[in-house]
């Protein structure tokens, strides 16, 4: 038992895993997209065609549901990866913060609501959505957000700038997104829930590049004040290409199942639309990286690092971006260009946070 525990507070929960921690949460943040896509490419959306078990009889994919059932049911394994990371990265973030004796108790009550929430799910899984299985969604929600509330503040009043509050937030937002991956296979693979999925996914990311942010080294080095007043306009521009990405996906060919309906929204007109802020976009970034490399001519310098990457993906994406639509979308390239979205919102992510002072 000693030993346990001395493995436990020494190595597993060690102070010294933080930046290891921080760094696994945006790899699978990252990873969970790909794999999302590929079940979508593969036209496995539906290879578990309920949740949260993977069929009416079993909770896992069986051998009847072949190739499809695999992938469907792999990638909801992964989800309990990343929350096993999360987990790992709270308990060790908890441990060091200075006020958590004064957060243990809405800390154990957010994770009773969290079991409630699963015993409920199980429940209408298991019988039936009627009156109980509603209220008991209620009293989640409500306790949820009391819990949540509360943790965010007293944790914010301690230590602002702590990594803990976000990676609390980005531990509820993988549970918030299982269940919204359950209610897409619900809905049959809505493509504006599929969207929502997508643009979940895409704030997680932003999130945990914050807590790596927040665990590299200081200082910084010096911030172009151009590179620093356009934060703003690159952030808008990129939000809507983003968003209007999503709608183009709901457009394409790659449904996640044969039988699953598009959003009727015409893709040669939409991809022009989506090329329109993508465009702008990358203006914007090219005249930050050499505002930024004018200022500091070094890629030692965390914002000059920041803007070179983010304008390398930029323009590797939209490269993707102007082939896949040339090519009719082949599934190889939307991969490509989905696992750029991912990086593209990391890379936006340390960009903003890393040019939001000028010297």
């Amino acid at each position: 038992m000693k030993l346990l525990k001395a493995i436990w507070f020494e190595k597993v929960v060690s102070e010294k895993r933080v930046r290891l921690y921080v760094w696994l949460s945006l790899a699978t943040q990252i990873l969970i997209v790909v794999t999302g896509g590929l079940v979508r490419l593969t036209a496995s959306g539906l290879g578990c065609p309920t949740w949260p078990k993977c069929t009416e009889d079993s909770l896992v994919s069986t051998p009847e549901m072949g190739i499809h059932g695999v992938i469907e049911f792999g990638n909801r394994l992964l989800t309990i990866v990343l929350l096993i990371v999360a987990l790992l990265t709270f308990i060790t973030l908890f441990r060091q913060h200075p006020a958590k004796a004064r957060l243990i108790r809405v800390t154990l009550g957010f994770f009773a609501t969290m079991v409630l929430l699963v015993a409920s799910l199980a429940y209408a899984a298991t019988q039936t959505v009627d009156a109980l299985a509603i209220s008991l969604w209620v009293m989640v929600a409500a306790l949820t957000a009391y819990t949540v509330a509360t943790f965010i503040v007293r944790a914010k009043k301690a230590q602002c700038r702590s990594i803990l509050v976000p990676a609390f937030g980005l531990g509820l937002g993988i549970i918030a997104q299982a269940v919204l991956g359950g209610i897409t296979v619900l809905t049959q693979l809505n493509p504006w829930v599929v969207g929502l999925h997508f643009i979940l996914s895409m704030y997680l990311i932003a999130l945990a590049s914050l807590m790596v942010f927040r665990a590299l080294p200081k200082p910084m080095g010096d911030v172009s004040r151009l590179a620093s007043r356009l934060r703003l306009p690159v952030a808008l521009v990129s939000v809507v290409t983003i968003l209007i990405g999503v709608v183009v996906t709901g457009a394409g060919p790659h449904a996640g199942d044969a039988d699953t309906p598009r959003n009727g929204l015409d893709l040669e007109i939409w991809q022009h639309y989506h090329s329109y802020p993508g465009y702008v976009m990358a203006v914007l970034v090219l005249i930050v990286f050499v505002a930024q490399w004018r200022t500091s001519p070094t890629l030692r310098s965390y914002p000059t690092r920041a803007a070179a990457l983010l304008i390398v993906t930029t323009v590797a994406q939209a490269i993707i971006g102007v082939v896949q639509a040339r090519m009719g979308v082949p599934p190889f390239l939307v991969a490509l260009h989905m696992l750029g979205a991912a990086v593209l919102s990391s890379m936006l992510t340390f960009y903003w946070l890393t040019t939001s002072k000028t010297k």
